[in-house]
């Protein structure tokens, strides 16, 4: 009988990898009811939700309501969902919000839009100087690093609005 080969034991190896992942708990700590969360389901998308009931390491199951602005067709008091810890890849909790990347993405496209203003406007500009005077006007590089500038802050902070009222996600403990 020959010895196992490398391949075999690699196989093998990732044969037991999900199992491992699959034993791993949810959550190590327990989350209070009434906290909000992000489920994201074996099946289906991310469903953000409020615990009606606590929800610890050894739960079976997820009980939840949709959030408070958020109507489900049936009286709020009823409008309850129970999922078993099986269906669920993992929960999710608020950290913060997306301010930061907003104003990245938002100074991104607004310099964007100001450098090409400022290459279109750019040396199109006529000279209108009193008789005896000479157009000093600030030159291409000034007006191209202005439209960029004013374009790129007034994308920040546009982008930096619009991420306030996005929450931002992650791994509960």
């Amino acid at each position: 009988m020959r010895p196992p080969s490398i391949e075999s034991a690699v196989v093998l190896t990732l044969l037991c990898v999900p199992g491992a992942v699959a034993q791993q708990g949810l959550v190590t700590r327990p989350l209070d009811s009434a906290s909000v969360v992000r489920l994201r389901l074996a099946r289906g998308g991310p469903v953000e939700a409020v615990l009606v009931a606590p929800f610890a390491p050894e739960s079976s199951a997820v009980t939840y309501a949709p959030p408070p602005l958020r109507d489900c067709g049936v009286p709020r008091a009823v409008c309850r969902f129970r999922t078993p810890v099986a269906d669920v890849r993992a929960i999710e909790i608020p950290r913060g919000h997306r301010a930061g990347r907003g104003a990245l993405i938002g100074a991104g496209i607004g310099g964007g839009l100001g450098l090409a203003l400022g290459l279109a406007v750019a040396g199109n500009e006529p000279c209108v100087a009193l008789p005896g005077a000479s157009c000093d006007q600030p030159g291409d590089f000034a007006l191209v690093s202005l439209t960029t500038l004013t374009g790129a802050a007034l994308g920040a902070g546009l982008g930096a609005l619009l991420g306030l009222g996005e929450s931002g996600w992650g791994p509960a403990p």
